[in-house]
């Protein structure tokens, strides 16, 4: 943990104080304030280390007494004054004290807070003055050491240039120039003729005043010339002026390190182009062009090392006249490597200006191998894309081939029924032609009996065309869709199972609470209605139930139209009922059952009709339930 500066105020007014103490706490010190000499001689006799002292002058408590005290005890002065009072400040301005400020003033407060930051970098910059003057070297590191900076001396040039060899890490020099041995200007000389030492700023302090010696000392190398004699704030102004440059050169030395690290040593491939050619690249680039050296792109054009085409087809330079034209700063190009392999880059250029000159930094990221692998990708999303349309396809013969199969043992239950329902008619037919035959025969026969005879003949043979109407309307393939009312399109299914189901003691039951119609493919849905129908049929004849029944009932939301069917059979085991609908699954197998009956159902009703089947085992029985859309066209249109 770094340990706290501690700073004193001296001042009356406890405003001042305050405002002082926010002033530079935030610069790591801590702060005491004393009102009087006699409580800032008691501090300071506790061996306290104090690192800085602002001590104000409006005081009526000795001020002047109390600059010189602290002054004396080595710690730096900042002296804050209200009213100008040019005596007391002449007198005090020739001790050792830091500054001179106006307490009042926002700008010099904010002067003061620069100050004192720059006081903390001096304690670590070396100044080496050389002055074959002991007054004058000590005169000099006073001023400096009041600033906190850490001083060496030397007596003339050799043991300047000495301590300079031993001490690299020296910030500034402040020389005079007339001195034995080696004069300011020949330190000057040597000092720039040293590839170690030649970026050291330099001050030359002199008496001499001849323009020549300025110009000289200038010419060779020295940053500032200061005449004896000076003022202490033009020596800490030339002061500050040489060491802020050259820390801004610094600064610029240190950026240029970075930006040409970043970029000649970065993995990323570089290049700078001024008007369409490379006037700078890194190593990554010659790397990803297989080149030699850099001789062999400077002043070479992108189409240089391109093939003649771009990968669309497009010519290379015409590509580049575009990008030219219309400033693309963002593209990928294919660039040729010296062994004549193709390479891509993902192009990022970024425009700079410098020294009065548009320049273009740019980016070459290889992506060849990432083009490789989406043409890949494509490949095999081509391949795949086949083999589903082929799979499709597949899918569609085999569905189709079911739905026939489903059909046809739809057929065979079909005729059965047919069977089933002409054999009454038939009989009837058969015993009324056998009387009439009889009577005719024995000349027994009444003309009106006749005829009504005949007229029963006639109306039974109108109800066998009937059911056959009714078969061939079912198994009649249908492709358009069409508005039906729910009670017709379930009446018409009972019409060809319900004498079946009646001679089979099995009651139908109808609800419906309002006249609902849908637009669908009718008789595929007259199909599922069947074989839904025929299904209970079978498990309520061989379960042997009692008053055994068959409800059929329908309602509608705002989007679907609902048919449900439903048995007192007992209901599906429930191991079973998952798979009810996959192919070739039955329950039926002693009975020759396809196991495609409810397959195709749900085929027919999800995929074709667009709506859904479901079953679940109700409290009787089976329920299953068929929902399909009020709209079943716009569905389709939508799709």
């Amino acid at each position: 943990m770094t340990k706290k500066k501690l700073a004193v105020i001296f001042e009356e007014s406890k405003t001042i104080q305050l405002f002082y103490k926010n002033l530079i706490t935030p610069l790591g010190y801590e702060v005491l304030s004393v009102g009087s000499f006699t409580e800032l001689k008691d501090l300071l006799n506790k061996d306290t280390a104090v690192d800085l002292a602002l001590i104000s002058l409006d005081s009526d408590d000795k001020p002047e007494v109390t600059v010189k005290y602290v002054v004396k005890k080595g710690i730096p002065v900042i002296l804050l004054s209200g009213e100008e009072n040019p005596k007391i400040r002449e007198n005090l301005v020739k001790e050792d004290v830091v500054d001179y400020i106006d307490k009042f003033s926002i700008s010099n407060a904010e002067d003061t807070v620069k100050l004192l930051k720059r006081l903390e970098i001096n304690q670590y910059e070396t100044i080496l003055v050389v002055d074959d003057s002991a007054l004058f070297r000590l005169m000099i590191s006073n001023l400096l050491r009041r600033h906190k900076f850490h001083v060496l001396e030397a007596e003339d040039g050799k043991i300047a240039l000495n301590i300079l060899n031993k001490n690299p890490d020296i910030n500034l020099v402040i020389t005079d120039y007339e001195m034995p041995n080696m004069n300011g200007l020949e330190l000057i000389k040597s000092v720039r003729n040293n590839h170690k030492l030649k970026d050291i700023p330099m001050i030359v302090i002199s008496s001499v005043d001849a323009q020549s010696t300025i110009v000289d000392c200038m010419k060779h190398g020295a940053n500032d010339y200061l005449h004896k004699p000076f003022s202490k704030g033009e020596f800490y102004s030339r002061l500050y002026i040489t060491l802020t440059y050259k820390e801004n050169m610094d600064l610029v030395a240190e950026q240029k390190e970075v930006y040409e690290k970043l970029f000649y040593q970065s993995s990323n491939a570089t290049v700078i182009m001024e008007d369409n050619k490379y006037i700078d690249c890194n190593e990554a680039v010659l790397k990803l062009l297989k080149l030699e050296n850099k001789e062999a792109i400077l002043n070479k054009k992108p189409c240089d090392f391109s093939p003649e085409r771009q990968p669309d087809g497009s010519l290379s330079s015409d590509i580049m006249k575009k990008i030219i034209n219309e400033s693309i700063m963002h593209y990928e190009w294919e660039h040729l490597k010296s062994d004549s392999t193709s390479v891509i880059v993902d192009v990022i250029r970024t425009q700079i200006p410098i020294k009065g000159k548009e320049v273009l930094h740019v980016l070459l990221h290889d992506i060849t191998a990432m083009k490789k692998l989406e043409s890949d990708l494509e490949s095999l999303n081509l391949s795949l894309e086949q083999r589903v349309r082929e799979e499709v396809k597949k899918n569609e013969e085999q569905s189709s081939h079911m739905l026939q199969q489903s059909r046809l043992a739809q057929m065979g239950e079909m005729i059965s029924m047919i069977a089933h329902q002409w054999r009454q008619p038939l009989a009837s037919i058969s015993a009324i032609s056998g009387t009439l035959t009889l009577d005719i025969m024995m000349d027994q026969y009444k003309a009106d009996f006749f005829q009504e005879r005949l007229e029963s003949i006639n109306e039974l043979s109108q109800h066998l065309s009937s059911t056959i109407d009714d078969f061939r309307g079912f198994f009649k393939e249908e492709k358009i869709i069409k508005k039906i009312e729910i009670k017709e399109l379930i009446n018409s299914s009972i019409d060809i199972i319900g004498p079946t189901l009646k001679t089979k003691n099995i009651n139908i039951k109808l609800i419906f609470n309002e006249d609902i119609t849908v637009e669908t493919y009718i008789n595929e849905v007259r199909q599922v209605l069947l074989n839904i129908l025929k299904n209970a049929e079978d498990i309520l004849q061989d379960k042997e139930i009692n008053d055994a029944f068959i409800c059929i009932s329908g309602y509608k939301d705002e989007e679907y139209v609902y048919l449900v069917v439903e048995d007192n059979a007992g209901g599906v085991p429930d191991d079973i009922i998952k798979n009810i609908f996959e192919p070739y699954f039955s329950t039926k197998i002693a009975k020759d059952g396809t196991g495609l009956g409810l397959y195709m159902s749900k085929t027919i009703i999800e995929d074709h009709c667009k709506g859904s089947l479901k079953v679940e085992n109700s409290e009787d029985g089976a329920r299953f339930t068929i929902a399909l859309p009020i709209n079943t066209k716009e569905i389709i249109n939508a799709q």
